[in-house]
């Protein structure tokens, strides 16, 4: 969006230069809970449980609300219990993850489609932005597409 921002504890940040025009997964999400619906954001990594940390991963760990299901690491969290609204949080493999465990991908649950598909709002780091189809496939939360099977953490803000 090329503006920056001011955070609660009185961080500022400006835009990146090489993603001004665009939001990111996470920053989408933020974009949502923290400037829509007023949720404290954090500048960076959080862990008091009250803001919204910067990155995916954080969030996975220390976001407001509450875990509905995380991974066991053999297969992904079934997640009966998603409301739409809700974080789905992935180990998409993207490149950023240091580990095969850490969450690297955030989107937002949407609910049902007419088919009866799980899907899930997200955005990539280009200017096309939010996206009902990103990492290869559609944003469906069953079947074997990459959302699926790489889900590791629901989460309720």
């Amino acid at each position: 969006m090329d503006i920056g921002w001011t955070f609660p504890d009185g961080a500022h940040t400006g835009p990146s230069g090489k993603q001004a025009g665009n939001l990111d997964r996470s920053g989408c999400t933020r974009m949502v809970y923290g400037y829509h619906l007023g949720i404290p954001l954090a500048a960076g990594r959080d862990t008091s449980g009250t803001r919204i940390p910067r990155k995916s991963r954080d969030m996975a760990e220390y976001a407001p609300g509450v875990r509905l299901a995380r991974t066991d690491g053999t297969h992904p969290p079934a997640a009966p219990l998603l409301q739409p609204g809700d974080l789905v949080l992935f180990n998409a493999d993207s490149g950023d993850d240091t580990t095969a465990a850490t969450v690297d991908h955030v989107g937002i649950y949407l609910g049902e489609d007419a088919a009866g598909g799980r899907r899930a709002l997200s955005s990539r780091k280009t200017v096309n932005g939010p996206t009902m189809s990103d990492l290869g496939g559609a944003s469906l939360l069953d079947g074997t597409g990459t959302y699926a099977t790489r889900l590791h953490t629901a989460h309720r803000i």
